[in-house]
């Protein structure tokens, strides 16, 4: 099943120019997201009924061209492949004259809230949301990031608690704001790449210490959140 729904790029999700930031923009695409779970009774609003929720593990984002203020922009969403540990739910942007902008894939994997801990994805529940055999990038699965040998600079950062989300833990949307902070170039630079993608691998929490490390490999850029110590990764972000 193709959820579609329409979005106007407003103030809020702009950086410094008038283009959509890579905060900005994941955060439409998790809004349709939702959107397309509620649908089928499997919003947020519905965990206290159903017990379950979606949790990120990756993103690949590639734009083709970047939505600016003011641009109209469609945005439909559906599930594709799944495994008993994970489901991709892959993203198509169009623009008001029906061209495409940008291609997303996305990794999830299912919460049984009532335990605390990663469910099974069972087929009857997956075929709710009707999957269709199309994938952006015309891959099965996505490669996995890996970690840079080297880094040319590490900086410490604090959690603040604007950062924290209704379970207690770092939003996934402020992941990419952490990234900014270790990249050395502008906030413009950072928003302009044309493609970027994260690995979630622990999650952080209001009290947690890290060191945000930044690489630059083969053309590409990395930023790695750790732990203080080193003993915890957080994530792997990768933009070019």
């Amino acid at each position: 099943m193709f959820y579609t729904q329409n979005f106007t790029i407003t103030l809020s999700l702009l950086g410094q120019n008038t283009y959509i930031t890579n905060k900005g923009f994941l955060s439409l695409l998790e809004d349709i997201a939702e959107m397309h779970s509620a649908s089928i009774g499997y919003g947020v609003t519905d965990i206290n009924t159903t017990n379950y929720s979606w949790a990120l593990l990756n993103w690949k984002v590639q734009f083709i061209s970047r939505p600016k203020y003011g641009d109209t922009i469609t945005i439909k969403t559906w599930a594709r492949n799944h495994t008993k540990l994970y489901c991709y739910r892959d993203f198509e942007v169009l623009n008001s004259e029906g061209k495409t902008i940008a291609l997303i894939t996305s990794k999830w994997v299912l919460i049984d809230i009532s335990k605390g801990r990663i469910s099974k994805i069972e087929d009857n529940f997956v075929q709710k949301y009707k999957p269709e055999n199309k994938s952006v990038f015309n891959i099965i699965e996505l490669e996995k990031l890996q970690e840079p040998q080297n880094y040319l600079s590490t900086i410490d950062y604090k959690i603040r608690k604007s950062e924290i989300d209704v379970n207690n833990h770092v939003n996934n949307l402020c992941y990419v704001d952490i990234a900014l902070e270790a990249f050395p170039g502008d906030a413009n630079e950072f928003n302009s790449c044309k493609n970027f993608e994260i690995l979630y691998k622990h999650q952080i929490k209001l009290d947690d210490k890290l060191n945000i490390c930044y690489a630059y490999e083969d053309g590409e850029n990395y930023v790695v959140i750790k732990s203080d110590n080193g003993n915890v990764l957080h994530s792997i972000i990768r933009f070019y």
